[in-house]
């Protein structure tokens, strides 16, 4: 059986930096091939919980070839945010405020490279995990369509 979740360890904080919202975005944008991904997102108190099981949603439809989105990167933030409508998810859970958001990465490296090349400050480590209830409302959003 392939395991697609074998070798992924996705890694998120709450981080901040100095740089324009465009800049960081641009700086994500271009360190995002394929199912390397950094996801930018405005904290809010439900989305730790939601990080892991968008992202376990998203990497099962990437591997079956059925995602909503041309990117794994739009497809987790279309489950963390609880909407198939990708400009209701990025307007429901997309960056903000460039001085305090979540980053979340495909892998700690890739989170890494991310946090030294925008000159962004960590301010917490987010332990992922999966929390049932969380875990099912992101599964449900991409039965429904647009939750």
């Amino acid at each position: 059986m392939n395991d697609i979740f074998k070798g992924k360890k996705p890694a998120a904080c709450l981080a901040g930096s100095d740089l324009e919202k465009e800049v960081l975005l641009d700086i994500a944008l271009k360190l995002s091939r394929g199912d390397r991904f950094i996801l930018l997102m405005r904290n809010t108190r439900s989305l730790e919980d939601r990080l892991l099981p968008a992202f376990m949603n998203a990497l099962l439809r990437y591997s079956e070839k059925s995602m909503r989105s041309e990117s794994l990167q739009k497809e987790v933030l279309l489950f963390a945010a609880g909407t198939m409508n990708i400009g209701k998810a990025i307007s429901n859970r997309g960056i903000v405020d460039p001085r305090e958001f979540v980053a979340f990465a495909s892998g700690r490296a890739l989170l890494d490279t991310f946090i030294r090349l925008s000159h962004s400050r960590i301010t917490k480590q987010y332990k992922l995990s999966v929390k049932w209830d969380s875990a099912r409302e992101a599964a449900m959003a991409g039965l429904v369509g647009d939750a």
